[in-house]
């Protein structure tokens, strides 16, 4: 038995899914499922029953979960602590962030890390995306949109900026001044897809709901956005820091108008393992979350 076996037996009974569990990893099913038959094999137990249609853990594998999870954790703490001296692994930190983060922040965290001796590897990835790298170890810290249900995750304080509505300019509300949630009633809402962030998707209808605002149609789009509201007369929740991205294809159409009433905020913050308590992850924690102050306007969640 390898520290692998129990690797891949968590990746399984977390996702009840052999094919979620293959992607997680980055390895194809047939060796995933070698892998967990000869688990099976040596401790002499079925662990899962598999039926077309669905897995499911059995009371062996029920019963090993948390050893195996507490024997992960050991062994990846063990390998931090024999190599934190090592100048050639000490200062290396994984990071992800999301895909609408701006060139300046980071320019900025790679800039300030690079000064402290630190070498930085920066992946984009989603809320989702993230939970499930820093769930397997690939990344160090992330950057998420709240809520984020994960379990197993630090996070720093909360971040929060104000969304108002974006429009084609030729819209029928495009004249006002501030726009109400009930005003865009009859309209289409585009939105990310929710597998993205499931927590924000979900919290950002609800916020339109208690405003007044049912949408009928829910698009879904990221880079089509501005032709879905050019071609649908929809509208989407975002900054207006939006509209500074000029050169993108249809934003000089686009027009962000103010929420009157009470306005909608999205949130982030920066995230890590619970149990990674390595200085330099804190200390990029503490970059990145001054970096999105500086250059994306992020504030600071009233206490």
């Amino acid at each position: 038995m390898e520290i692998r076996h129990l690797r891949y037996f968590l990746a399984v009974a977390d996702q009840l899914s052999f094919g979620k569990a293959a992607r997680l990893l980055h390895i194809s099913q047939p060796p995933l499922s070698k892998r967990i038959a000869d688990l099976e094999a040596e401790l002499g137990t079925r662990l899962f029953d598999r039926s077309p249609r669905r897995v499911e853990l059995t009371a062996s594998g029920m019963a090993l979960m948390p050893h195996a999870r507490l024997a992960v954790t050991a062994f990846d703490q063990a390998v931090r602590a024999a190599t934190a001296l090592s100048p050639s692994r000490a200062q290396k930190l994984r990071l992800a962030l999301p895909p609408e983060t701006s060139r300046y922040v980071i320019l900025d965290i790679v800039n300030r890390l690079s000064r402290q001796r630190i070498e930085i590897s920066v992946t984009e990835a989603s809320t989702a995306e993230q939970c499930e790298l820093l769930d397997a170890g690939e990344i160090d810290v992330g950057v998420v949109r709240q809520p984020c249900s994960a379990r197993g995750l630090r996070s720093s304080a909360l971040l929060r900026q104000e969304l108002g509505i974006l429009m084609h300019c030729d819209h029928p509300l495009a004249s006002l001044e501030e726009v109400s949630l009930v005003a865009l009633q009859p309209y289409p809402l585009v939105m990310f897809p929710r597998a993205s962030s499931p927590g924000l998707y979900d919290e950002l209808l609800r916020l339109c709901k208690a405003g007044g605002y049912v949408p009928g149609r829910v698009l879904h789009g990221v880079r089509m956005t501005a032709a879905l509201l050019i071609a649908e007369s929809a509208v989407t929740l975002t900054t207006e820091r939006i509209l500074r991205r000029r050169g993108h294809g249809g934003l000089r159409e686009l027009v962000w108008k103010k929420l009157n009433g009470e306005p909608i905020h999205w949130k982030t913050s920066a995230v890590c393992r619970s149990n990674d308590h390595d200085p330099l992850t804190a200390l990029a924690m503490d970059v990145v979350i001054d970096a999105l102050q500086s250059h994306e306007q992020w504030e600071s969640e009233p206490s």
